[in-house]
């Protein structure tokens, strides 16, 4: 990834920013860019580089840039898509730039963060401890505040919780990995509810071919997050330690799902977090080798409140809160 930025000498960084993006860049394009005043000029030669300079920028000039193994061209189209940030081509921009220049401004206060993929497994031995309500909360918050792809993938080992919250009617994975069903968006998160027992077959038959929509998943999304049961088929497939991975090991202060966590906190790989939800008073946060502790609120469960999301998604972006205070 190769990022630069460029700017006139003396000018208001104030002024418009706009991004040139091009694996080739026409030097006459920049060089009449850096003569007007009040603009900063940003250079990205790669798609990871277009999507890490897409912060602060009114205005994209995109050309073809480089591939990167970071960032898929899907991610990056939905990325633009949903930033409010104007995108121009090189020919559309020369044709008519104060055009393009108006649109950025009138743009300006709509943009985004970017950040790196990660995949983060909610999981535990128990029912009950609320492990479907925060993986809905977390999808549902990081899409609302960002803006940006998020995926929500149920392990399930019969029917489905996220059909039962949400709809009956979604289709489940079965359908999307052998009809081609399209996965609904719900709040700004595609989700791929499972029924364990239709799964457990299309395993056993096609292992490559869920592999390989499992890897479309991943790559489409900057979050995803697997509501996953530990004893599940893909759970080994999933949990393999990689780049941007985080497991979430959800308890209630019930004596048999603290022992049960305690335990599965020893077999998940690193880096890995204890969740206490549903606690109700210092007793319950008191446990030993607790990252978070959620309260109950049965308010906040049914509405999927923040105040649930925001303490997870600190321990799957380092400054979550910083960045989105």
């Amino acid at each position: 990834m190769k990022f630069m930025n460029r700017k006139k000498p003396g000018v208001d960084q104030a002024g418009l920013c706009v991004l040139l993006a091009s694996a080739h860049p026409d030097p006459g394009l920049i060089d009449s860019l850096a003569e007007k005043g009040g603009l900063s000029l940003r250079e990205a030669f790669t798609m990871h580089g277009v999507m890490q300079a897409l912060p602060g920028t009114n205005l994209v000039i995109l050309d073809e840039v480089f591939a990167s193994s970071l960032v898929s061209r899907d991610l990056l189209k939905h990325a633009l898509e949903t930033s409010g940030i104007p995108v121009a081509s090189p020919d559309a921009f020369r044709a008519a730039p104060e055009e393009w220049f108006g649109r950025a401004r009138l743009a300006g206060s709509r943009q985004i963060s970017y950040l790196p993929s990660r995949q983060a497994i909610l999981t535990s031995w128990s029912g009950g401890v609320g492990k479907t309500t925060l993986a809905m909360a977390v999808t549902k918050h990081f899409a609302e505040r960002t803006g940006l792809p998020a995926a929500l993938l149920e392990l399930s080992m019969g029917g489905s919780a996220i059909q039962a919250r949400i709809s009956e009617k979604l289709p489940e994975f079965f359908a999307i990995a052998t009809e081609k069903a399209e996965p609904v968006v719900w709040q700004g998160v595609s989700l791929y509810p499972m029924d364990g027992r239709t799964l457990e077959v299309l395993w056993s038959e096609d292992p490559q071919g869920v592999r390989q929509v499992l890897k479309d998943i991943r790559q489409k999304h900057t979050l995803l997050v697997v509501d996953g049961f530990p004893g599940h088929p893909l759970f080994p497939e999933l949990s393999q330690p990689s780049p941007g991975l985080v497991h979430l090991v959800v308890a209630s202060p019930r004596e048999d799902a603290v022992a049960q966590a305690q335990r599965l906190m020893k077999e998940v790989p690193s880096p890995s977090h204890l969740v206490m939800n549903m606690t109700r008073n210092l007793a319950d946060r008191a446990e030993s080798g607790i990252s978070i502790a959620l309260p109950f609120r049965e308010s906040w469960a049914q509405s999927l409140d923040a105040r649930l999301a925001d303490p997870l998604l600190s321990l799957i972006y380092a400054g979550w809160n910083r960045k989105n205070s």
